[in-house]
């Protein structure tokens, strides 16, 4: 698969997976707005991989990390301010 489909792919799974998140009740001492981004980026790095191959941390894989993170709670400000 190409990087670009992969970079793609992983966003959408980010939002929907952040998305689905939010409505669930949250029942931890820890704010939403710290487990949840935490909960997807170890849900996408196990489900989806990082874009790069092998077993070299490179730059790519920091520019994974920022954006599955930066992504999540982008998405989780978004939601909650349409939140009624």
């Amino acid at each position: 698969m190409k990087v670009e489909v992969r970079i793609i792919t992983t966003i959408l799974f980010v939002v929907l997976t952040t998305t689905l998140l939010f409505f669930i009740e949250n029942r931890s001492n820890i704010p939403s707005f710290i487990i949840i981004p935490v909960l997807v980026s170890i849900l996408t790095k196990y489900m989806l991989g990082d874009w790069d191959r092998g077993f070299r941390f490179t730059l790519i894989d920091i520019f994974y990390w920022v954006s599955i993170l930066t992504g999540s709670y982008a998405t989780l400000m978004i939601l909650d301010s349409k939140k009624v």
